[in-house]
C-alpha cells in the first residue's frame, strides 16, 4: 500500500506528525479527486516535499531527552548510563521522577571532544 511506503524520518514532535497527518489526508483527497487505482507518484511526492517543515533552530541550552541522546551519540542506553558513572560523560538533569534530560550543547562538546581526541590518536 503507498502509505506503507511513506519514509517517516522525523523525531515524532508533535507539529511534525501533524505535517504527516495533514500530507496523509492531501495523499487521500489526490487519490479520491482523481478516482484513480494507481496514484500519481510524482504528485504525491511534490505535496509532500512542499510541506516539509524547516528544521527548528537549536540552542545548546535545549534539553534533549534519551532517546535523542542515543541518535546523537549511537550509544545505547546502558552505555550511556555506564559511562555517567565512570564521569566519562555529561551527567544527565532529573526533570521529575521518572524523567531525565541533558543539555544539548553538553552532548554536542562530548561528541567533539571525542572527536578531537580520535584525530589527536591518527595524527600521533
Amino acid at each position: 500500500m503507498l502509505l506503507d511506503n511513506i519514509e517517516l524520518r522525523s523525531k515524532h514532535t508533535i507539529s511534525e506528525l501533524q505535517l504527516l497527518v495533514r500530507q496523509i489526508d492531501s495523499i487521500k483527497e489526490l487519490i479520491h479527486r482523481n478516482d484513480v487505482q494507481q496514484p500519481d507518484y510524482e504528485q504525491i511526492k511534490e505535496l509532500v516535499q512542499n510541506e516539509t517543515p524547516s528544521p527548528r533552530p537549536t540552542s545548546p541550552n535545549d534539553l534533549i531527552r534519551r532517546e535523542e541522546v542515543i541518535t546523537m551519540t549511537g550509544l545505547s542506553r546502558s552505555t550511556i548510563y555506564t559511562l555517567m558513572k565512570n564521569s566519562e560523560f555529561p551527567l544527565s538533569i532529573k526533570l521529575s521522577e521518572r524523567s531525565v534530560a541533558w543539555r544539548r550543547g553538553d552532548i554536542q562538546n562530548w561528541i567533539s571532544n571525542k572527536i578531537a581526541s580520535k584525530n589527536e590518536r591518527v595524527n600521533k
